[in-house]
């Protein structure tokens, strides 16, 4: 049986920010120089954990406007688009993984459940 999409998109992104380096604050994505670009954009090397989702919701919808609805509800229930930024922002890069791993799993017992 295949994942849902909700699931693929929050592996995906956490991937894209797994290594400490490939994670920032403060924007949704950084260029290789840390100037603030659009988590799509191809110079993106580094994002925030809202930036990851977008990119890997585009990567799946390649449809910029719909990446930015399934990221913002990527995490729902468990946490919204504005309290993920603020973990992001003041708890860090193991705080980012940790809730990432979180709604993984509890996405995927929902679904064994059913």
């Amino acid at each position: 049986m295949s994942k849902p999409i909700k699931v693929q998109i929050l592996e995906r992104a956490r991937a894209l920010i797994e290594g400490q380096r490939r994670w920032c604050r403060g924007d949704l994505g950084r260029d290789a120089k840390d100037v603030s670009v659009g988590p799509t954009d191809c110079n993106a090397e580094r994002r925030c954990a809202l930036g990851a989702l977008v990119a890997a919701a585009y990567e799946f919808t390649n449809d910029l406007h719909l990446a930015h609805e399934l990221a913002m509800t990527a995490m729902r229930p468990f946490v919204g688009a504005t309290a993920l930024t603020q973990i992001n922002d003041t708890e860090g890069h193991a705080a980012v993984l940790t809730l990432f791993d979180i709604a993984i799993e509890r996405d995927q017992e929902g679904r064994a459940n059913v």
